[in-house]
């Protein structure tokens, strides 16, 4: 029970369920979230741990950057529901996918750049 009240505690602001939304497309980095909901590096990455405390996401780091991606746990179901049957059917959500797909077109974030360079 402790979990669900975790989850739902987690889903009960408006830019966790925007980066949710953003984080069924793929994984993405926090430079990537903080474009697209154009908002601070701090604003998201507390958002982030907020989600991942409740088990929604998981993260990778590299160097110093931090990719996130979600977890499949059974709590998701009801994310799934959320996500697919209601959010995505809303304006701001969708406006955000359409900017997460203008960012894919342009090319790498500056994130991975610096990533591939480190590693060259």
């Amino acid at each position: 029970m402790d979990n669900y009240l975790k989850v739902l505690k987690a889903l009960s602001d408006e830019t966790r369920l925007r980066i949710i939304n953003l984080l069924y497309e793929r994984e993405l980095c926090v430079c990537d979230i903080e474009d697209i909901l154009d908002t601070t590096q701090t604003k998201i990455s507390r958002h982030l741990a907020n989600l991942r405390n409740a088990d929604l996401v998981r993260d990778r780091k590299i160097a110093q950057w931090s990719f996130y991606s979600l977890t499949r746990s059974s709590e998701l179901k009801i994310v799934d529901e959320l996500v697919h049957g209601v959010l995505r059917s809303l304006d701001v959500y969708q406006n955000d996918l359409d900017l997460l797909k203008k960012k894919e077109k342009a090319g790498a974030c500056q994130t991975n750049v610096a990533i591939k360079r480190s590693i060259l």
